[in-house]
This record gives structure tokens, C-alpha cells and sequence, in this order.
């Protein structure tokens, strides 16, 4: 009984362990419906990009472990994301949606913090969502100011691009951006009110529905071979 005891501690952790988080945080919805960006996450795109939080969409002081992107408003066909360096950083600014500068550095703040770098090529399938597992994490106080959210990447999408969600004309998402995906020295294109709809996992993020499924599957066919073993 004792080992199977510890056998049932052993499959629950192993199982919570596997378990996708879900942002518990998603700034930009509704998605602009029928449509989508690539920058800076697909398309050949091998420059800087910003994108600024409004403080007001998020309460109290977070700590981001993971951030999402999602596509699900544009179906282009694409069977994988592309290849190639993703170096995203955050930090509090005093920019906001409508103030930021057209120069990248102008907009970082002085807790600048690299939070992921790495290659985030993958299987895909219209309806998934891009989650970015933070290797060092990030705390945030909105009462110090926006978020913003600085990605440095040298990437191409030889099988296509991937149209991410976005939100326009609205007063809380803001980016600068290297229009053609290349050539931007220092500084780039600022659009105002326009953003990627971005989730942030923190650690009061839950497991998706999907996920509670299969654990409970799991839990079900673990029961069952208890109840085989104590029967014997």
C-alpha cells in the first residue's frame, strides 16, 4: 500500500508538472477580427521591435513567468513557425501607447531585463498559441509605470507567416516597428493604438481546460490500476 501510495504522489506531480500554463493576463482583447501581424514573431523580420502596456491594464505587482501570442483570426496555411533568434526583453518606461519615440533606446526603461532568448521554431497549426517560458522572470509594479515589452530578433518563416492577434485604435497598446522587417538602425516606425494581443503567465496562472482533461484521464486510468492491484 506504502508504494503505491508513493506511486500516486509520483503521477500527480509528474502530471501538474506537464501541464501548460494559460495567461491569467491578456491585454488586447477582442481581437481585431479577420486579420493579424507578423512582426516581430514571424515574416523574415531581423531588427528591434516595442510594444507598450497602458499601467491600467494590469492591478498590483506581478511577477511574468511566460508570455503568449495567438492566432486565431487568420488562417495562413502555415505548418511551423520559422527559425531563428528571439531575444525579448521588459522593463517599466515612461512611455505610453501614444508617447513613444521612435528611437528604441529612448523607450527602455532603467530595469531593463532580458527574460528570453532562443529559437522558437515549432510544429503549427492554425487556432495555436505561442507560449514563451521566461528563463528569468520579471516583477512588474504598475504604479511605476508602463510595461514595455523590447524584442530583438534575426528570423525568416521559409514556409510562411504566421498572422498573429492584434488590437487597433485603441488607448492602452502602442509599438515601434522596422516597416519592411529590416534596415531600422536605432530607431523605426511608431503606431500608436495598435499592439499584439499579448497574454502574461504569472504564478497565479491556471492549466488550460484541455490540460484538466488529460489529468483527469490520467487520474482515472491510475485510479483503475489501484483498484486492480489492491483486488489481486
Amino acid at each position: 500500500m506504502k508504494r503505491l501510495t508513493l506511486l500516486a504522489v509520483a503521477f500527480c506531480v509528474l502530471l501538474f508538472s506537464a501541464l501548460p500554463a494559460t495567461a491569467d493576463i491578456i491585454v488586447g482583447l477582442p481581437a481585431d477580427s479577420g486579420t493579424g501581424n507578423c512582426y516581430p514573431l514571424s515574416c523574415d523580420y531581423s531588427s528591434e521591435y516595442q510594444q507598450v502596456y497602458t499601467h491600467s491594464q494590469f492591478s498590483g505587482p506581478i511577477t511574468i513567468t511566460g508570455l503568449q501570442f495567438f492566432n486565431t483570426q487568420y488562417d495562413s496555411g502555415v505548418t511551423s513557425m520559422g527559425s531563428g533568434t528571439w531575444t525579448f526583453s521588459l522593463s517599466t518606461t515612461s512611455a505610453d501607447w501614444n508617447t513613444l519615440s521612435a528611437t528604441f533606446g529612448s523607450n527602455l526603461g532603467a530595469d531593463n531585463t532580458q527574460v528570453f532568448s532562443g529559437n522558437l521554431n515549432q510544429p503549427w497549426t492554425f487556432g495555436d498559441t505561442l507560449s514563451i517560458d521566461l528563463t528569468t522572470s520579471f516583477t512588474y509594479n504598475p504604479a511605476d509605470g508602463n510595461l514595455l515589452l523590447d524584442v530583438v530578433s534575426n528570423s525568416s518563416s521559409p514556409d510562411g507567416n504566421i498572422y498573429f492577434d492584434v488590437n487597433s485604435g485603441n488607448d492602452f497598446l502602442g509599438r515601434v516597428y522596422c516597416s519592411g522587417g529590416s534596415g531600422c538602425s536605432g530607431s523605426g516606425s511608431v503606431d500608436a493604438g495598435f499592439g499584439l494581443v499579448t497574454g502574461f503567465v504569472t504564478g497565479n496562472a491556471t492549466p488550460e481546460p484541455a490540460s484538466l482533461l488529460l489529468m483527469g484521464t490520467g487520474l482515472l486510468m491510475f485510479g483503475g490500476y489501484v483498484r486492480r492491484k489492491l483486488a489481486r
